[in-house]
């Protein structure tokens, strides 16, 4: 296994296109929204699940909170893999699943419980929007009068995200959290928004994921705070062409901070590419991958 988890932090922008980030339950699973400020909120339960379903069937990994065809307790799930893996030592079980090591988990009966090196705010959509409800109807068999169905779609025209994460390294001694582990999650929280394709999901990119390494436990803290969209109007806003994304902030911070920085990562889409010239002008230890 690779060293431990380096102390960081992440700032994840994607957008949303004519969908349903992420359905609230209790709203008949309408757009999670704002009514003060009319802006898009998106779970880190969500972008979790995101991790998990690409990290279990992309990358085929073990996960603890998998997507199995019947709800497991944790206890089950738990029972499940201490049989499969032929393991007596109960922590080593726990921690076998890379989501556990990540996020950390709870199996009460087995006195586990463990704070992952990982966690993730909510999102907010950068721009103001809206949600909009339709509805429609679909037929089946060759009597298209016959058999037929309606539904009804709740979504947002369109909403960019920028979802705050950090990644404590002092947990990540607790739960075994490498710096491999980080890649692999990282790679799933990419690719994974990009296969979302579920009717109400489709429609999602990914446009850039930055990375700060820290030489020791400091943090900026909150990066989501400090990138915004420049755009009078931007509940008019429909593409992630016609955004104009401002990263002064934190451009600014990182600067103010390099001292205490490591290594400054970024994965970006091309067509996020005219930005990332901005933070080239900064003294620090760049490191750039275009998706």
């Amino acid at each position: 296994m690779s060293e431990l988890a380096k102390h960081s932090e992440i700032l994840f922008l994607w957008d949303a296109k004519m969908t349903n980030p992420n359905g609230d339950m209790l709203n008949d699973n309408a757009p999670r929204y704002d009514e003060s400020d009319r802006k898009a909120v998106v779970s880190d339960v969500r972008v979790k699940r995101t991790i998990r379903d690409d990290l279990q069937n992309r990358k085929e990994r073990t996960i603890f909170v998998n997507n199995a065809e019947q709800v497991q307790s944790a206890e089950t799930r738990f029972a499940e893999l201490k049989n499969a893996l032929k393991l007596k030592d109960d922590k080593e079980v726990f921690l076998s699943c890379i989501d556990n090591r990540l996020f950390g988990g709870v199996a009460p009966k087995s006195n586990i419980q463990i704070i992952g090196a990982v966690q993730f705010s909510w999102a907010k959509s950068l721009n103001e929007t809206e949600t909009i409800l339709s509805q429609g109807t679909g037929a089946f068999g060759k009597d298209n009068s016959q058999n037929k169905t309606f539904r009804t779609d709740n979504y947002i025209p369109y909403g960019l995200f920028a979802m705050y994460g950090t990644i404590n390294s002092i947990n990540a001694k607790k739960s075994n959290a490498s710096e491999d582990d980080v890649a692999d999650m990282l790679d799933s929280m990419w690719q994974g928004t990009k296969l979302l394709n579920t009717r109400s999901k489709v429609g999602q990119k990914p446009r850039m994921l930055i990375r700060v390494i820290y030489k020791d436990t400091y943090m900026i803290g909150l990066l989501d705070e400090l990138v915004r969209i420049d755009n009078e109007n931007s509940q008019q806003l429909r593409s992630f062409n016609e955004c104009e994304l401002n990263f002064t902030n934190l451009i600014n911070s990182l600067r103010n901070m390099s001292e205490k920085i490591e290594k400054v990562v970024i994965f970006y889409d091309e067509t996020a590419r005219q930005y990332i010239d901005n933070f080239k002008n900064i003294s620090i230890n760049l490191e750039v991958k275009e998706l």
